[in-house]
């Protein structure tokens, strides 16, 4: 297996892939609470959405194995998403923060990279 292949339910739960590949792309990134083609836009909904299905508890296990074994780099990222992270660290903090937002306490949708901004200063050295 291989990236992103190995991401648990990526290959045999479609709403998975679509969500990795969909969803965190470029064109649908800020509206990062979708769910099967519907946008989510309240705390209760999302609830409803994201903890009571099959989808919730395969997602659920797909972030946490990526937040465990931090299989992708920032390239690998880009190739299935299309959405640029300038560092390995601020790619897996901003799948933190989606985790905490749909299963933890987290109020609002983690925010996009900008991809106007300029790399960080260590990029460079």
């Amino acid at each position: 297996m291989s990236f992103p292949e190995d991401i648990p339910h990526f290959v045999e739960d479609r709403d998975v892939g679509t969500f990795f590949r969909v969803t965190l792309n470029v064109e649908f990134i800020d509206d990062i609470a979708l769910s099967r083609g519907s946008v989510v836009r309240t705390d209760k909904k999302k609830g409803e959405v994201f903890r009571d299905t099959p989808f919730a508890l395969h997602l659920r296990e797909a972030l946490e194995y990526l937040l465990r074994e931090r299989p992708a780099d920032t390239t690998e990222w880009a190739l299935m998403t299309g959405v640029s992270f300038w560092e390995d660290d601020r790619l897996y903090a901003y799948l933190q923060d989606l985790y905490d937002y749909f299963y933890g306490d987290r109020k609002e949708p983690p925010v996009a990279p900008d991809s106007e901004a300029p790399p960080p200063e260590k990029f460079w050295t």
